[in-house]
C-alpha cells in the first residue's frame, strides 16, 4: 500500500528529528544520537510536550526570538501639566472659558474693524462728493464762458474788439 509506506518513512524521518533535536529539557544535550535520549525521545510521545504560554498582558506581543525583549504597551513619554493635575471637568470649563474669551475679543476686533471701515467709507464719500462738486463747477465756467463767446459774436463783436 503506496498511503503506509508514505507514513513509515514520515514515521522514520519524525524519529530521526526526534533523536537530534530532543524535545524534553531532561534529554541529554549532546549533538549526536544516543541510546540513551533515543529510548527516552521514542518512549515520549509528542502530544504530552507542552506549549510555552504566553506572557501575563502580552496579548500575543511576543516576537519568538530570544535576544528580543518583549514588548509592553506603549507609554506616553510626557504629560502636560494640565492633564496630570485637573480632572475632565475642570479641563472642559477651562476650555469653555477660554472660548467665550476668545469670542468676545473676536467681537470686539469685528466692530473695531466696522467702524474703521465705516470711518474709511464715509471720508472716500466725502472726497467723491468734492470732487464732483468742483467737476460741475468747471463744466459750469467753462459753459458760461461759451455762452458768453456766443453772445458776443451775435452781437457782432470779435475777440479783437473786445480786447
Amino acid at each position: 500500500m503506496p498511503g503506509q509506506a508514505s507514513t513509515s518513512a514520515a514515521a522514520s524521518i519524525m524519529k530521526h528529528v526526534i533523536e537530534v533535536i530532543p524535545l524534553t529539557p531532561n534529554a541529554s544535550t549532546s549533538n549526536g544520537p544516543s541510546t540513551s535520549s533515543a529510548s527516552a525521545s521514542t518512549s515520549t510521545p509528542a502530544s504530552t510536550v507542552q506549549p510555552i504560554p504566553l506572557g501575563k498582558g502580552t496579548n500575543g506581543r511576543v516576537s519568538g526570538k530570544f535576544w528580543k525583549e518583549n514588548r509592553g504597551a506603549t507609554k506616553r513619554s510626557h504629560l502636560s501639566p494640565a492633564i496630570k493635575s485637573k480632572s475632565f471637568e475642570q479641563r472642559k470649563a477651562l476650555q469653555t472659558k477660554e472660548m467665550a474669551i476668545r469670542k468676545y475679543i473676536k467681537d470686539l476686533k469685528d466692530d473695531k474693524e466696522a467702524k474703521d471701515a465705516a470711518r474709511k467709507k464715509s471720508i472716500a464719500d466725502r472726497k467723491k462728493a468734492q470732487a464732483e462738486k468742483e467737476r460741475l463747477e468747471k463744466m459750469k465756467a467753462k459753459m458760461g464762458a461759451r455762452r458768453l463767446d456766443r453772445l458776443r459774436r451775435r452781437q457782432g463783436r470779435s475777440k479783437k474788439i473786445n480786447q
